[in-house]
């Protein structure tokens, strides 16, 4: 800022003042700012009014003056460069970031929903993180659907059942004659 005398530093603020606007405003600010005021000053001298439409001339000369001087200035012009470059940043910041979320949904595709509590978790889990479900493979499930405590019973009375008939036949061969 030691190039900057301080009158223009002054005579800068005063403009950014008269138009409505904050020292530390970005650029695409005073534009938008400049634009809107310039459209409002536009549609008063179409006015039928007479005294509307010079004060909206004399008001839109200002205001170019005001414009100019400020996009004119070295600090504005320092300022516009910064706020560019940040502006990229925050671009690429933004596609990072939308890569990384992009990049979490191709990961959370090769999930699995857990069967109890139906949340995504990784196929490797053997218990889920959520509700601390058993997670079993196919053949797993498979075996606890055959292997339930009911059909093992039946199994085993059936296989009682078979093993009494034999020892009773191999006791009593007679019984086979009949």
């Amino acid at each position: 800022m030691s190039d900057v005398s301080e009158k223009e530093l002054s005579d800068i603020e005063l403009c950014y003042k008269a138009m409505g606007l904050s020292f530390s405003d970005n650029p695409e600010q005073v534009q938008k700012t400049y634009r809107k005021l310039k459209e409002e000053y536009e549609r008063d001298m179409r006015s039928s009014d007479h005294v509307a439409r010079s004060n909206a001339l004399e008001n839109m000369k200002q205001l170019e003056d005001l414009f100019s001087t400020i996009t004119g200035s070295l600090i504005y012009k320092d300022y516009a460069r910064e706020y560019e470059k940040y502006k990229e940043q925050k671009a690429e910041l933004m596609a990072a970031r939308k890569q990384k979320h992009h990049e979490k949904e191709v990961v959370k595709e090769f999930h699995i929903n857990c069967p109890y509590c139906k949340k995504p978790i990784a196929p490797q889990l053997k218990v889920c993180i959520y509700c601390h479900g058993k997670i079993l493979t196919p053949m797993e499930q498979m075996l606890a659907t055959v292997f339930t405590t009911r059909n093992m019973v039946a199994v085993g009375v059936v296989v009682l059942i078979l093993v009494s008939i034999g020892a009773v036949l191999v006791i009593n061969p007679q019984l086979l004659k009949r």
